[in-house]
């Protein structure tokens, strides 16, 4: 029994003319068969399908393409569409709602989302060959997450995950997909870490994220895969990015007794010709040796802290820079002046209010009243 997850696919630019007609070979090409083999196949729909474009004030680009794409995912033979993502209400509640019920009148299943928090977090379940599958989504908390009253993506919280693997195992297997990580880093971060693998502790029989816009690497944890981050599945976009933005691999579980045997299977994004193709051999063995070293260091602790901590430290202008509202005169000036600005105590203020969780949940609860307003 197999089971394929994909990675993160938004049909717009020069795809979604594809998707539309149902023209799947045009899409998956040579991945085609993988997809329909599978007993269950979930992808990441990273955007909604909507008739009207009804796009709400976030930070970050809003994303969205036709309901007439669902086509696409449907002739492809995709089973479950993930909406856990940060994409999920960028056209607010009228278009999740149209594009729950457009996945489901092509016969397929959501999982991720929902008009309210219980909605979000119900998982899917199948019965395959005499097994129970379970499948539970979760998205960070950007824009997109559901409350008790408001629609969105299932928010990504432990105490919701415990309960959910108490209510839904049942001696079945539990798959976990995760909607998170830093965009662009090829690394887990140390926290992802600690929390992927204390789902695979609590009961997890495998962990899969995305969002990062690039591969990063897995690694069996007690007995159990851990995928850190498939990468982009079908994600067009006219800007010139890395060459990681253009790679990534499916995740093939088949399962094994009690557990999941993983096998990675590496892609392509084509620059010229639109969708996604297999990886050739020579491209395949570097893709897959690149993936191996990254695994093996990422069971060294102080490597992965070692390059969190660079990798921060390289963002520090940025981040403070949004953090603390400069305009666009002070963007400009935030390298030469940020020491004049804000003092020792300004930061540890600033620290003492971002990292305590009674002050986090202040903070939370004041933005989104003001997000309201």
């Amino acid at each position: 029994m197999c089971i394929l997850i994909g990675g993160d696919i938004c049909p717009m630019g020069r795809i979604q003319d594809a998707f539309i007609k149902g023209d799947a070979s045009e899409i998956f090409h040579d991945l085609l068969q993988e997809i329909s083999d599978a007993d269950i196949s979930i992808a990441n729909l990273e955007c909604p399908l909507v008739t009207k474009e009804t796009p709400i004030v976030k930070a970050g680009p809003v994303l969205g393409s036709s309901v007439d794409c669902v086509k696409g995912f449907l002739a492809a033979s995709w089973n479950v569409l993930n909406l856990a993502n940060n994409h999920s209400y960028d056209h607010d509640a009228s278009g999740l709602r149209e594009t729950l019920d457009a996945i489901k009148s092509a016969g397929l299943s959501t999982v991720g989302a929902g008009m309210n928090i219980y909605e979000a977090q119900t998982p899917v379940i199948r019965q395959v060959n005499g097994k129970r599958i379970a499948i539970f989504a979760m998205a960070e908390g950007e824009f997109s997450v559901a409350d008790h009253n408001t629609p969105g993506a299932n928010p990504l919280d432990l105490i919701n995950f415990i309960s959910a693997v108490r209510r839904h195992k049942q001696q079945g297997i539990f798959i976990v997909l995760i909607h998170g990580g830093m965009e662009y880093y090829p690394y887990p971060s140390p926290e992802m870490i600690r929390r992927c693998r204390f789902m695979v502790e609590m009961g997890a029989d495998a962990v899969i994220c995305c969002h990062a816009h690039c591969p990063q690497p897995w690694e069996i944890y007690d007995g159990r895969p851990i995928i850190y981050g498939l990468g982009n599945l079908v994600f067009e976009t006219p800007e010139k990015m890395p060459d990681a933005w253009y790679e990534g691999y499916l995740a093939k579980l088949t399962i094994e007794g009690d557990g999941l045997r993983f096998e990675p299977i590496p892609y392509v994004q084509s620059k010229k010709q639109p969708g996604v193709f297999r990886m050739n051999d020579p491209a395949r063995r570097r893709f897959l040796d690149e993936m191996q070293a990254k695994s093996i260091r990422i069971q060294d602790r102080a490597f992965v802290e070692l390059q969190w901590g660079q990798y921060c430290s390289d963002q520090k202008i940025p981040y403070l820079t949004a953090l603390f509202g400069y305009n666009r005169i002070m963007r400009k000036l935030r390298k030469s002046f940020f020491r004049l600005l804000h003092s020792k105590k300004d930061i540890l203020r600033a620290l003492h209010l971002v990292r305590c969780e009674t002050h986090q949940e202040v903070l939370n609860e004041i933005f989104n009243q003001e997000k309201r307003s």
